[in-house]
């Protein structure tokens, strides 16, 4: 087999692992992701959308940056065992860093779940900003109590 055959049957098939991995794995994960996201499903849906293209952009670097266009200087024409080995090693590669990073998504996901719903759970705990001015001063309104500092009593409807 010529050299650059063993090239091409490479690319083809991280290729194909990356496509059929790649859904495989989303399909799967949804429900899991559902779950860790259950309080606040739209930043679920957005971050499986972003792991999405994380996903492909990783692996289609990796693709990339391995395949060679030009015979190196220490292969010959054909495939010898050894160059198989280079092919074999690339290809697990491939499939180490996926399931490494696989595994680092998974693991991570439910503390990312948390400190998302977290963020959610203390704005709706009721921690409002405070009030800034109109005017575009970034300050307070002033205070209507005359500058001693003591809230300014309601007025009474009734006698004195």
């Amino acid at each position: 087999m010529e050299w650059w055959l063993a090239e091409l049957l490479l690319a083809g098939t991280l290729i194909a692992i990356v496509l059929v991995l790649g859904p495989f794995i989303k399909r799967f994960g949804r429900s899991y992701a559902a779950d860790v996201f259950r309080a606040n499903p739209r930043t679920g849906k957005s971050y499986m959308v972003l792991m999405d293209i994380a996903y492909y952009l990783i692996f289609t670097a990796y693709i990339l940056v391995t395949t060679t266009f030009e015979r190196p200087d220490d292969w010959g024409e054909t495939v010898t065992a050894a160059q198989m080995e280079v092919v074999l090693l690339r290809l697990g590669g491939m499939l180490l860093l996926m399931g490494v990073l696989h595994g680092l998504n998974v693991l991570s996901l439910p503390i990312i779940g948390r400190l998302l719903g977290l963020g959610r759970d203390l704005a709706a705990i009721g921690t409002a900003p405070s009030p800034t001015r109109t005017d575009g001063g970034g300050h307070p309104p002033p205070r209507d109590d005359g500058g001693t500092g003591e809230a300014s009593a309601p007025p009474s409807t009734g006698p004195p």
